[in-house]
């Protein structure tokens, strides 16, 4: 993958051109999967030049992980956003399974490829994803603090509370993108909320 110089930022044209590469490699990715495309699809469903993508991404898995990270970044966003308009520990507990089901519905193919195994990254996206969890999960634990503290939510070990939280609604959502479950996460995601606030309710 290309290096990234956060120290210069890139202009406006660069980064449209970026985004229109993503948006079309999304859209290879969510017809023929990761591995079934090739550099060519995506420069002709991008209309741009082979030269162009190599400058930008440095080859088809860059792009893939650009895709990723890009998606990662956009649903912490989303979630760190509506986790502080609420008001309690149920309703923010609630509100990270909510979340979760809006986003993947509103971004189905997005959040496929957030699921992929197909995605090889370099040390460098490693690296990025790793500080981008990081900071991540420190927003959400400095979120929920004050509801342990006041016990509201159960003092549980730190590492047990996402997974009980997220990991089920992020299970049926992976097995729905999949086909497994011909139900859309709308219509199960209130039963899964209240089973997540009855696992961490202090």
């Amino acid at each position: 993958m290309a290096s990234r110089n956060p120290s210069r930022p890139e202009r406006p044209a660069t980064l449209e051109r970026k985004a229109s590469v993503l948006e079309a490699a999304l859209a290879c990715f969510a017809k023929n999967g990761v591995d079934g495309t090739t550099i060519q699809d995506i420069q002709r469903a991008a209309n741009c030049s082979i030269g162009s993508l190599y400058h930008h991404f440095g080859s088809k898995d860059g792009i893939a992980e650009e895709l990723f990270i890009d998606g990662i970044q956009n649903l912490n966003h989303g979630m760190l956003a509506k986790l502080r308009r609420c008001k309690n520990g149920e309703e923010s507990v609630k509100a990270v399974v909510g979340q979760y089901c809006d986003w993947s519905m509103r971004n189905k193919d997005l959040a496929r490829c957030l699921h992929s195994r197909d995605i090889e990254f370099s040390g460098e996206a490693r690296a990025r994803l790793k500080e981008i969890h990081r900071d991540y999960i420190g927003a959400i634990y400095a979120w929920f603090a004050p509801f342990v503290e006041c016990g509201e939510v159960r003092v549980l070990p730190v590492d047990a509370y996402v997974p009980l939280i997220s990991g089920p609604i992020q299970e049926y959502v992976r097995r729905w993108l999949s086909g497994h479950h011909p139900n859309p996460p709308a219509k199960v995601k209130t039963l899964f909320a209240d089973a997540a606030w009855n696992a961490v309710k202090g």
